[in-house]
């Protein structure tokens, strides 16, 4: 099926937005992967739907593959002959007949973040569960580029974090270590899913897991020197996030400039972030692999505070949900 050996077999259960774009991702960078995705189930799509949106979706393209269901089994097939199976399931995550041969399962449904949901799938010892979306009671918040080298072995249940949370933390964090931050607030202007705008028409104030994640990753922020204004709106394309970070050095522009560019291009920022010179509008950064995209010609310095504005495709966060299983399989 493939020429490159892969150990670590994983499953992914729900195959909404986030699923979607995992399956594009993982498919786009297939040569240099470290693990198989064996299965694909979703308690409400039928195999016939999920290949529907295989060829139909609205967002994710995948031209360079091609796709064939027979007996619930998907063949993807790529170019240079490159060719993988996926069985297709439609059932309750419990009776899936393929978890005993799991390493990890995917949890992509957006159902399930609290760890006593997956009490019956841990009773398998092999299996270890990794989340996209922010859970609470999870062994671990592993955030790729800030903690992925502390993942403990005995970690069965991980979150990945969130699209805000992966947008924020690697980024604070270096900022406090070339800076040292004594307060900072992060302002989102979100989307929502492409089949709810016939729905939703109007702004919409919202909690965001960064809120409660910032202060629990990072250990100089809390709730005193960190705000995040959250506002959901009804567009569904790339989303917008903005920083500042009072900092506790005085800086100007062009000192900070060329201590952030170097973090970016060979630092601790390096695949994680990128930056454009000017601001070329949202839809250019739609399937960035950035965490996010900053506009070089708008950062500001006022005051000893450093001002951000940034593009991030949160759909495709997946990008470090996908860098933090590579890592694992490993």
């Amino acid at each position: 099926m493939h020429k490159y050996k892969k150990t670590l077999k994983v499953g992914i259960n729900g195959f909404g937005r986030f699923g979607v774009h995992f399956l594009k991702y993982w498919l786009e960078r297939h040569e240099k992967c470290n693990f198989n995705i064996i299965f694909i189930n979703d308690e409400i799509l039928k195999p016939n739907d999920i290949i529907k949106i295989l060829k139909k979706d609205k967002f994710c393209k995948f031209y360079k593959a091609k796709f064939f269901l027979e007996n619930n089994i998907l063949s993807i097939t790529l170019p240079k002959g490159m060719r993988y199976e996926i069985k297709l399931f439609n059932k309750k995550i419990y009776t899936l007949p393929l978890l005993k041969k799991l390493d990890y399962l995917l949890e992509c449904s957006g159902k399930f973040t609290e760890k006593k949901s997956f009490k019956k799938l841990l009773v398998n010892k092999k299996i270890k569960i990794l989340i996209s979306a922010t859970s609470w009671d999870c062994d671990q918040t592993i955030v790729y580029g800030f903690n992925h080298k502390s993942i403990k072995k005995t970690s069965r249940v991980i979150s990945y974090g969130s699209c805000t949370v992966n947008a924020y933390v690697p980024l604070a964090n270096y900022i406090n270590k070339e800076f040292k931050i004594i307060d900072s607030d992060v302002n989102v202007i979100h989307n929502i899913q492409t089949y709810k705008l016939s729905d939703f028409n109007t702004l919409n104030r919202k909690f965001c897991t960064l809120e409660k994640s910032g202060p629990n990753l990072l250990n100089f922020v809390n709730k005193n020197n960190f705000t995040v204004n959250y506002t959901v709106i009804p567009y569904d394309g790339v989303s917008m996030i903005d920083f500042r970070f009072r900092v506790n050095k005085k800086i100007n522009l062009q000192e900070f400039l060329k201590v952030f560019k170097k973090g970016i291009r060979n630092g601790m920022l390096k695949d994680l972030y990128s930056m454009i010179k000017f601001d070329t509008g949202p839809e250019v950064n739609k399937f960035t692999t950035s965490s996010s995209v900053f506009i070089e010609n708008a950062v500001e310095i006022k005051n000893n505070s450093i001002y951000l504005h940034a593009y991030f495709d949160n759909e495709n966060s997946v990008n470090r949900y996908y860098d933090l299983l590579n890592y694992i399989s490993k």
